[in-house]
């Protein structure tokens, strides 16, 4: 082979597309993630609405009427505390990571839940059954298996969870989980479930609404 062609060879080389896997860049893909606050003692927040129906209560009933010295000094006392418990409240907060995941994962949580708890159908006495003409299955709800679904989504999700004083817990077996799910205080469960939809549906809803300009290649 001449020097010329070598050096040809050279330069085809350099510019062949270069090679990847697939498999590699999906193992080492980036998900989001987010924050989310919760509280975990009830008390205060149930104490911080009582106080705030109270103040409501006063400010409706005198309307437009003076205020009497009673009422007024009721209500400065009211606005005072409901300004401590949330202080207290802003002292107590647990900051939950959570991390979004593929859909093969969610696919897996979901065939593991409905492996320990299969579908199941309603049974039918339709004439049309009877008769061998064809009829639509309706599947049973089964509490326990959306709750083993859930369980399993939590551990899978939940990345990392930071208490008042800043300590650090990032690993969370599933007695762990079980245990935040049946002793979370509702608001604290909700956020938590809306957070990881929203991981899930957010970059979906996003590229699909920005269009084929904006994901065409310069």
């Amino acid at each position: 082979m001449s020097d010329e062609e070598e050096i040809r060879e050279a330069v085809d080389e350099a510019k062949a597309p270069g090679s990847f896997n697939i498999v590699s860049v999906l193992q080492n893909r980036n998900y989001p993630k987010t924050e989310v606050n919760i509280l975990i003692d009830d008390s205060l927040a149930y104490e911080a609405s009582a106080i705030q129906e109270r103040i409501n209560e006063l400010d409706k009933a005198i309307g437009k009427n003076k205020m009497s010295a009673e009422q007024q000094s009721e209500r400065e006392v009211l606005i005072e505390r409901k300004e401590e418990v949330y202080e207290n409240i802003a002292k107590g907060l647990y900051v939950v990571e959570i991390s979004g995941i593929s859909e093969g994962v969610r696919e897996g949580i979901f065939n593991e839940a409905k492996k320990r708890y299969p579908i199941q159908y309603e049974s039918s006495n339709n004439i049309s059954e009877l008769l061998g003409g064809e009829t639509k299955k309706v599947e049973k709800e089964s509490v326990e298996r959306d709750n083993l679904f859930t369980d399993l989504l939590w551990q899978k999700s939940i990345a990392k969870m930071t208490d008042p004083e800043g300590n650090i817990q990032t690993e969370f077996s599933y007695s762990a989980i079980k245990s935040m799910r049946d002793q979370f205080p509702l608001s604290a469960t909700l956020r938590i479930n809306e957070a990881i939809e929203k991981m899930r549906t957010a970059s979906a809803v996003f590229m699909m609404e920005t269009g084929e300009d904006f994901l065409a290649k310069p």
